[in-house]
This record gives C-alpha cells, sequence and structure tokens, in this order.
C-alpha cells in the first residue's frame, strides 16, 4: 500500500485529502522505455513518480535534450496546469517505472484550499518553469556544473568524480573539464597521474578581466582528453581563493565546455554553499554505513531548507554490496530520497586504479559491474537513453543485492 504521506509533496496535506487524492487518481505501471507523454500533448493531469525514474526531455533545435530527471516523490505538471499550456516536454521511462497522475481540477482545488500545499507548488513552480518554458532554453543547453559531494570522507566522491569526467571525455567525446575545489587537501592530481604546476593558484594572480583564454592556460590535459583544473599546490594557500573568484570561474567554463565535473570539500562552508547552489546536478554520494545514512538524511534536509531544488539532487550509493545490514528500501524511507545509483563495490579494480594513477574506466572493464554503472551514469548525463534490451540499473541491483 502506498502511503502518500511519506512524499514531500503531500507533507502539508491533511489525512483527509490525502486519502481523497488516493481515490480520485490512478496508478499506472509502464516498462522501461515508456513515453507516458509527448511535447505538445495536452495535459490534463498532474504526475508523481511512485516507482523508478523519468527522463523531462525538450527538443530543441532538432535535437533532443534530457533536462533533469524526476524520481520517486517527484512531480511533473505544475508549469503546463498553472500557464494553461499543452506539455512543454516529452517524460520516458528510465526504469520500469509507477506513475499516479491526479486530475487536473483536483490539485487546482487543493491549491486554492490549503496555503502550504499551494506555497509548495508555488516554489516547484518557480523552480521548473525558467528551464521548461521557451525563453528559459537557452540555459538549458548550456554546459552543465555536475558536483560530487559527500558529507564524510571514504564516500568515493574524487574517485567517482574523476571516472566520471573521464569516462564522458574518453567514451563520449564530450568537452569536459574536472575541477577540484577541496582546495587545501585535493586527490584528483593523485588519481589521474598529473603535475601540479598548472593549478587554480596560479589562475587566481592573473590579471583581470578573467576570460577562458587565461582559464585554459592553466588547466592540466589528461591522455583521456580531459583537461583538469588543480587546486594550490600546498594547503596554506587554500584560503587565497575567494569564493567570488570561484564562482567566476565556473561560470565562464560553464559557458565553454558540455560538463563542469566538480570535486569538493565534505564540509559545507560559504564555497562548497555556492557551488551546490549554481549546480545543475549533484551526486550525493553515501556508503551503507548508518553514521552516512544519518548525516545524509541531515544534509538533504538542509538542502530543502535552503531551496536546492530537489529535482538536481541525486543520492549515489557507492560499494553496494548484498551483506549490508541496512535494506535499501528501509534507507530511502528514512531520507525520503530515492537512491538514484547503485555503484557496486570492487575493491579489486578501484584499489589498484588509484595506486596506478590509471581510472578504472580506462581499463578494459567492459563486462565489469562496475564499469557499467559508471556508464550508466554519463548515459543519464549526457540525456541519451540505452537501447531496449541492453543492460539496465535493475540489472545492475539484481546483480549487487543477489534479487
Amino acid at each position: 500500500m502506498i502511503d502518500l504521506k511519506n512524499f514531500s509533496f503531500f507533507s502539508t496535506l491533511p489525512t483527509r485529502e490525502v486519502e481523497k487524492i488516493k481515490k480520485a487518481c490512478r496508478f499506472n505501471k509502464f516498462t522501461s522505455g515508456t513515453t507516458i507523454l509527448k511535447e505538445g500533448e495536452t495535459l490534463e493531469e498532474f504526475l508523481l513518480v511512485v516507482e523508478g525514474q523519468v527522463s523531462v526531455i525538450k527538443s530543441h533545435a532538432g535535437k533532443k535534450k534530457t533536462l533533469f530527471t524526476l524520481d520517486p516523490g517527484d512531480t511533473y505538471g505544475e508549469v503546463e496546469i498553472l500557464n494553461g499550456t499543452n506539455a512543454l516536454c516529452t517524460l520516458v521511462g528510465y526504469q520500469d517505472f509507477q506513475v499516479m497522475f491526479i486530475p487536473r481540477d483536483f490539485i487546482l482545488r487543493l491549491i486554492g484550499l490549503y496555503p502550504g500545499f499551494a506555497r509548495e507548488t508555488r516554489e516547484l513552480y518557480s523552480r521548473r518553469a525558467p528551464i521548461l518554458l521557451e525563453h528559459g532554453l537557452t540555459k538549458a543547453v548550456f554546459g552543465q556544473i555536475v558536483t560530487f559531494f559527500n558529507v564524510k570522507g571514504g564516500a568515493g566522491k574524487s574517485v567517482m568524480s574523476a571516472n566520471t569526467a573521464v569516462m564522458l571525455a574518453r567514451q563520449w567525446r564530450k568537452r569536459v573539464v574536472l575541477v577540484d575545489l577541496n582546495l587545501a587537501f585535493g586527490d584528483q592530481a593523485i588519481l589521474l597521474s598529473l603535475p601540479c604546476d598548472r593549478n587554480i593558484y596560479e589562475l587566481s594572480l592573473c590579471r583581470p578581466p578573467l576570460k577562458i583564454a587565461k582559464i585554459e592556460e592553466q588547466l592540466t590535459p589528461h591522455s583521456s582528453g580531459l583537461k583538469v583544473l588543480l587546486p594550490p599546490p600546498s594547503p596554506e594557500l587554500a584560503n587565497k581563493i575567494k569564493t567570488e573568484f570561484v564562482e567566476q570561474v565556473l561560470e565562464i567554463l560553464r559557458a565553454n565546455y558540455d560538463f563542469v565535473i566538480v570535486d569538493t570539500h565534505n564540509q559545507l562552508t560559504d564555497l562548497e554553499m555556492m557551488i551546490l547552489e549554481m549546480s545543475d546536478l549533484i551526486f550525493l554520494m553515501m556508503t551503507m554505513e548508518l553514521t552516512f545514512v544519518k548525516n545524509t538524511k541531515v544534509l538533504l534536509d538542509l538542502l530543502q531548507r535552503l531551496k536546492i531544488p530537489r529535482e538536481k539532487v541525486k543520492v549515489v550509493l557507492n560499494r553496494a554490496f548484498k551483506a549490508m545490514g541496512l535494506e535499501p528500501s528501509r534507507v530511502e524511507s528514512s531520507l525520503r530520497y530515492a537512491i538514484s545509483h547503485f555503484i557496486p563495490s570492487e575493491g579489486d579494480i578501484v584499489i589498484p586504479s588509484i595506486n596506478a594513477g590509471v581510472p578504472f574506466v580506462m581499463q578494459r572493464l567492459e563486462g565489469s559491474p562496475l564499469f557499467m554503472a559508471v556508464d550508466k551514469l554519463c548515459q543519464r548525463l549526457v540525456g541519451e537513453e540505452p537501447e531496449k534490451g541492453t543492460w539496465n540499473m535493475f540489472s545492475l541491483i539484481r546483480e549487487v543485492f543477489g534479487l
């Protein structure tokens, strides 16, 4: 039985209204790859993802672009319903998925009756409208800032950001820059076997105005085609780098690259808050250790209070294996967030790659669940779906958890 009160969108409503929603709506299950809404179609219902994941895709200049992905608890339709327009995007299921369809008039009635629900809907509208409406499309086709973050060390944040960046550059042929913003103790130079003579500290010494040509002089090339902006060469120089300067650098890089992958320090100073706010997507890394789960929930609650859009935060479970002692479903219920990606535990691959300074995605590991998990993550970033019949995330989850 689905408990709608577990979905934050309905948390402000009284129980009697939630029960009415259950009776008024319909629940449909779909297979992976099913299109449930096409751009331009009439949209008379409000959609809420109950299970699985749904990609929100928009056409522009003859190309299709995945704007964001809906996880369980995420909704769609507020922009079209409140503007009285047809569907602005196409919705395609990324896994086998279940969707709840709520009549348009029912949602409008709730908005009129309950100020808290109206406020939640208005805030969601204000986040979505600039992305979905035509005048906001220009930003959507710019490069994406993708940040890897966690609440404590040991979740594999730096390793995942390095391998994701390398795969995007090498396998997907994208223009990618990796920015190591763990300014005091960044690891990307070690993970990628790079010299440290070019770095953000040297960049900060350049005379203004800051332009892309000056930034690229301080980017270190990697054999994969990736470019890397490294942190200062010594920890005492970290406080020389101002938050405003980093923000300017990221904005310029976003305008000139397909992807700006950001590796961060696991703390929440003004620098990290700025990075999270300007990111297009945040991969929140965690393991199934109880302290990680607790701190991840605290962080998710904080991000919600700070109005960081829910749809741009994706929880990634690293080192996933069967005998973890905690059930993923119970963790998801506690977090009130779906786990978007499962990265299997393959220490026999990861540790040697770290020690060699060669990302594991550059090795011949195409049959490895670890390689496929990173490739799947990159597919979502690029906005291209795997062909039907190929490996999908559920097959990885079944393999990891022995289901």
